[in-house]
């Protein structure tokens, strides 16, 4: 029984053209999460999460190693777990996003890309409470995609992704309480907080008003 050759190497050639290529397919999700980012979505917003997470890591190591006096015995009691939960957060949130067909960051690029926290090598020359402080600014920085994430995983009926994302927003503050306290501060001394619009119209009028007079 013969077989016509030719046709299956056709149907193949047919086969094969339609196959997107793996840097095809990357552009594709590329583009997609470039739009995702604009809009914002959750996984988008949680793309950010997980960057930070990466360069949160290595501030607190740094922190660890090199900060000097009371700063250090705290970090020694601290950095370990605070490491040990964002890393295992990671892994959290990887899952969620591929579980809802979500891109994962993967690459330094996209890291360096969605990260938002400031790196800097001769900060380890700080004090240990400058050291310290700076990671509180992290963590509350870090608050500010959370707390927008887990709104839009609300909204989008994402329950796994908003679930993870609750737990590390609870724990995020508990870190932050323990080290203000720790340095003598009250828990939102120098942290950020956000204007009420109404507010800076109130401001606004009033200034009006003392101009008119």
């Amino acid at each position: 029984m013969s077989t016509d050759t030719t046709s299956l190497t056709a149907d193949r050639t047919v086969i094969d053209s339609t196959t997107p290529t793996p840097k095809q397919r990357y552009e594709r999700e590329a583009a997609q999460s470039d739009k995702d980012h604009h809009t914002p979505t959750a996984g988008a917003m949680t793309g950010h999460i997980i960057s930070n997470l990466f360069l949160d890591i290595l501030k607190i190591r740094q922190a660890r190693w090199f900060a000097k006096g009371s700063a250090r015995l705290f970090l020694e009691l601290h950095a370990g777990e605070w490491i040990k939960f964002e890393a295992g957060m990671i892994h959290r949130l990887d899952a969620v996003l591929l579980s809802d067909n979500e891109m994962v960051p993967t690459t330094s690029a996209q890291l360096n890309e969605y990260g938002k926290l400031e790196e800097d090598p001769a900060r380890k020359y700080a004090t240990g409470e400058e050291q310290l402080t700076d990671l509180v600014h992290d963590f509350d920085w870090q608050l500010i995609f959370v707390t927008k994430a887990v709104a839009l995983a609300q909204s989008e009926g994402k329950t796994a992704l908003g679930a993870a994302l609750g737990e590390f927003q609870a724990w995020t503050k508990r870190q932050i309480l323990e080290a203000q306290l720790f340095l003598g501060n009250d828990p939102t001394e120098g942290l950020y907080q956000e204007v009420d619009d109404d507010d800076d119209d109130s401001d606004a009028d009033a200034e009006d008003e003392d101009s008119n007079e």
